[in-house]
């Protein structure tokens, strides 16, 4: 089967990289998810949980804040990094992390921990069966981490930022935090100076530590489970921007289709899907200013917008060992004619599958609004194609086969893009109605 028998992809390295992506939002964010994620395995390993909690618990506690990416200003994010739990906004980028995750079958359990995880032990006694225990382990792990942080960036040294957060902590036991977890943290790691360095070391290091969590737990996922959450993957690069809400949704759907026609495999096609909703990861490495900006982009302006697609190439690169994917996922921007970008490519150095994934993203834009244009329908957006193939830009014989079965792809797209519109406006809703912290539905 597809990805078990080939092993093109590492499960556990894809879930990191994704749960990561929050850190390309704020840089004060970066390592952030994994240790937190070190914390609470430490917190909860001391007790004698199943093995299906710990890992919801190490899922729940590398997303917990992944509905930062919806954010527009970073001035949002300082108010994770405050200690005023009374104030309803913190809880905001965790509502959005919930919505997202629970659309997803495998994540369900893990985005009720997620939605719950700034609320204090006094919000969890008040109604214990509406609200997550284990998002008591990683509330706890998340103000460990972020008051030190906040201390190590005022120039506190480790030592001096361990001492101050067990007082810190003790003024808020019973109220703010769970004191059976407090007992665990203090009686087993506080007076280990490992467990500090362990956290507070390389963040290489601190990864490669989850990820030997994820093998103990044996972490592993079905295609139709990686194929899930690939099209999350997507949807959190698309949801950057109103105006790109559904494009990785649109592109892979129609580079699939297109792919079709020239007789890819069931194997081949599965990586042109995989290929389709990756081929922009980098672009969350683009300011948003950037990507909405209504006029044309300066030299400099556009010039960082092409390395959106050197970022893809290194991101998957790092967990796709399967060279297909890479290059039809990074080469989609490249013109047959040796001036696309960013590798300034050769004819002969563009696979097939690369020449339907530009045709596919081109096609899927040109149909879509953006703030410097209007969206075009599918015989205008098809001409402008073809006047590209004719001046060596694009492959001809993928946009003739495009232009043969013009409808039934358009339609494919169309079908494929309702879902990332709903989900996206679902999300965009819970952002303008957030008001009670006790909306939990």
């Amino acid at each position: 089967m597809l990805f078990e028998d080939v092993q093109y992809y590492n499960a556990s390295k894809l879930l990191a990289e994704v749960s990561n992506l929050s850190a390309c939002f704020d840089a004060s964010l970066r390592g952030h998810n994994f240790r937190v994620s070190l914390v609470s395995l430490s917190i909860a390993s001391k007790f004698s949980f199943s093995r299906d909690f710990l890992l919801n618990l190490l899922i729940a506690s590398l997303f917990h804040d992944i509905g930062v990416l919806f954010f527009k200003e970073k001035e949002q994010v300082s108010l994770l990094k405050e200690e005023n739990y009374r104030d309803n906004a913190i809880h905001l980028h965790a509502f959005i992390g919930y919505k997202l995750m629970k659309s997803f079958p495998f994540f369900r359990k893990a985005a009720v921990i997620i939605r719950d995880h700034h609320r204090t032990y006094s919000e969890f006694l008040s109604s214990p069966e509406r609200f997550s225990f284990p998002a008591q382990i990683v509330f706890l792990a998340d103000r460990v981490d972020v008051w030190i942080n906040n201390h190590l960036e005022k120039g506190f040294s480790l030592l001096k930022s361990i001492s101050s957060l067990k007082n810190k902590l003790e003024r808020g036991r019973g109220t703010i935090f769970n004191p059976k977890l407090l007992d665990v943290l203090f009686q087993f790691y506080w007076d280990k100076e490992a467990f500090w360095f362990s956290i507070y070391s390389e963040e290489d290091y601190v990864k490669e530590a989850v990820l030997s969590w994820l093998e103990r737990l044996d972490f592993s996922m079905s295609i139709e489970e990686l194929l899930r959450i690939v099209n999350l993957f997507g949807f959190i690069i698309d949801f950057k921007s109103p105006f790109t809400a559904t494009h990785s949704s649109g592109v892979a759907q129609t580079a699939t289709h297109l792919a079709s026609y020239f007789h890819f495999s069931q194997e081949e096609l599965r990586k042109m899907k995989v290929a389709g909703f990756l081929h922009d990861i980098g672009k969350v490495f683009i300011p948003v200013e950037i990507l909405e900006k209504p006029g044309r982009l300066t030299e400099e302006e556009y010039f960082l917008m092409k390395s959106h697609v050197f970022h893809t190439y290194r991101i998957l690169q790092r967990f796709v060992k399967d060279e297909d994917i890479v290059k039809w996922a990074s080469y989609h921007h490249e013109k047959l004619n040796g001036n696309g970008y960013p590798f300034k490519l050769k004819a002969n150095q563009i696979p097939l599958g690369s020449r339907i994934m530009a045709v596919a993203d081109m096609f899927t834009a040109l149909t879509e609004e953006r703030p410097y244009k209007r969206s075009m329908d599918s015989s205008e957006a098809l001409k402008m194609l073809i006047q590209l193939s004719q001046t060596g830009e694009l492959d001809q014989q993928v946009v003739s086969v495009l232009k043969e079965n013009l409808k039934s792809i358009d339609r494919s797209r169309l079908v494929a893009q309702k879902r990332a519109s709903e989900l996206y406006s679902e999300l965009k809703r819970t952002v303008l109605s957030f008001e009670s912290p006790w909306n939990v539905d």
